[in-house]
C-alpha cells in the first residue's frame, strides 16, 4: 500500500518561528519558495500529502499570505515538477509566465517549478495540488508552456470532471492506495486534465501555425501506434503525406528526432511495465515485443543505454519478490 496521508503544520513550531518553519515544510513537500504572512503573529498553516506512484498529491490550508518562487530559489534546485492546483476553499491568485489566474472553488491552474511564480490569498485558503513529474505531462501536452497560468473553470466541461476526480481521489487516498493503483489513478487524472485543456483552451491551432498543429497530430499518431513494430519515421511521414525530410523539419524545435522520440517512448512504456508487479508474469521479451521491439538483443542494449541497468536488473530493483523456493518453504512452514 502507498503510505497513508502524512500531516505537518505550523502548530509544531513556536509562535515567533511559524512562518520560517512553514517555508521549510513547503520546500520539503513541493519546492523552495518564500511565504510572507499577512498576519505573521496569527499565521497558521498545514499540509497533508501522500503519493500516487510517481505523482504526489497534497492539500494545503493556510491563513492569508503571499507566496513567491523566485529565480534565486530555482537556481538552488535541480529538480523540476509541475503543480496542478485545484481550489477547495477561498480564492487564490496564481501568476506565472505573464499570466494571472484567480481561482475560486473547483477551478484549476498549472504551474512549473522551473519558472518563477507567485500565489496570493487574502482570506483563509485551501488548495489541492497534484505534483507531476515533467516527463509525465510533456508526454501528454507537447505545448505545456501554453497551459501555464491559464485558469480552467471547475464549473463546466472536462475541466470540471478533472476537478471532481482530483477531489475524489484525495478523499480515497486518506486510507492509502496500493502502488499500482495510485500510479494508474495519477496517470488517469493527468490524461483527463490534458484532454480538458485541448477541449476548452484549444490547442486548436490557427492556420498560421500549421507546423505546430501537425506536431500535435504527429505525436498523437505515434502514441496510438507505438506498439506497431512497423512504426518508423518513414511510416509516420507516409501517414501524413509528407516527406521524411519535412517531417524532421517539423520536429526540429522539439530537440529530438522522430526516431529518437519513438524509441524513447517505447523504452518508457517498457520500463513502466517492468516496474509494475502486475506484469511480473510476462517475460522481458514479451514486454519488449509488446511495445514494438522485434530484437531482444537490440532491446537489451538500448534499454541499458537509457536506464543504466539491464532489463532484468531494472525489473528486480523495482519489483522485489521472494524467490520460488522461498515461497514453497513459507507454504510448507504454514502447513506445519
Amino acid at each position: 500500500m502507498e503510505p497513508a496521508v502524512l500531516s505537518r503544520g505550523t502548530s509544531e513550531a513556536p509562535r515567533h518561528a511559524k512562518v520560517a518553519y512553514w517555508n521549510g515544510l513547503v520546500a520539503e513537500v513541493f519546492s523552495a519558495m518564500e511565504t510572507k504572512a499577512v498576519h505573521p503573529d496569527d499565521f497558521e498553516a498545514e499540509v497533508r500529502w501522500t503519493t500516487l506512484g510517481p505523482f504526489g498529491i497534497a492539500n494545503v490550508t493556510s491563513q492569508p499570505a503571499q507566496v513567491h518562487r523566485s529565480a534565486r530559489h530555482i537556481a538552488r534546485e535541480r529538480s523540476q515538477h509541475y503543480f496542478l492546483h485545484t481550489q477547495i476553499e477561498g480564492a487564490l491568485t496564481v501568476a506565472q509566465d505573464g499570466k494571472e489566474a484567480v481561482l475560486n472553488e473547483g477551478d484549476l491552474v498549472l504551474t512549473d517549478s522551473a519558472e518563477p511564480y507567485s500565489l496570493s490569498y487574502a482570506s483563509p485558503c485551501s488548495t489541492l495540488v497534484l505534483i507531476i513529474p515533467p516527463e509525465e505531462i510533456r508526454r501528454r501536452l507537447p505545448c505545456v508552456d501554453d497551459v501555464l497560468g491559464v485558469k480552467l473553470s471547475g464549473e463546466r466541461g472536462l475541466s470540471q470532471t478533472t476537478s471532481l476526480m482530483l477531489r475524489s481521489v484525495w478523499q480515497n487516498a486518506q486510507n492509502g492506495l496500493p502502488p499500482e493503483v495510485g500510479a494508474r489513478i495519477g496517470a488517469s487524472l493527468l490524461d483527463v486534465f490534458a484532454t480538458s485543456w485541448i477541449d476548452t483552451a484549444g490547442m486548436r491551432v490557427a492556420e498560421s501555425a500549421t507546423a505546430l498543429a501537425r506536431r500535435v497530430r504527429i505525436r498523437r499518431h505515434i502514441e496510438a501506434n507505438l506498439r506497431d513494430p512497423e512504426l518508423t519515421a518513414r511510416s509516420v511521414a507516409a501517414a501524413f503525406g509528407i516527406s521524411p525530410r519535412y517531417l524532421h523539419i517539423i520536429f526540429a524545435s522539439e530537440g529530438e528526432t522522430v526516431s529518437n522520440y519513438i524509441l524513447r517512448r517505447r523504452l518508457e512504456e517498457c520500463g513502466r511495465q517492468l516496474a509494475d508487479e502486475l506484469w511480473r508474469r510476462r517475460t522481458i521479451t514479451e514486454v519488449a515485443f509488446g511495445w514494438g521491439f522485434n530484437n531482444a538483443t537490440h532491446f537489451a542494449r538500448v534499454f541499458k543505454d537509457h536506464y543504466g541497468l539491464a532489463p532484468r536488473d531494472y525489473r528486480n530493483s523495482k519489483v522485489p519478490t521472494a524467490g520460488v523456493k522461498d515461497k514453497r518453504r513459507l507454504k510448507a512452514a504454514a502447513k506445519r
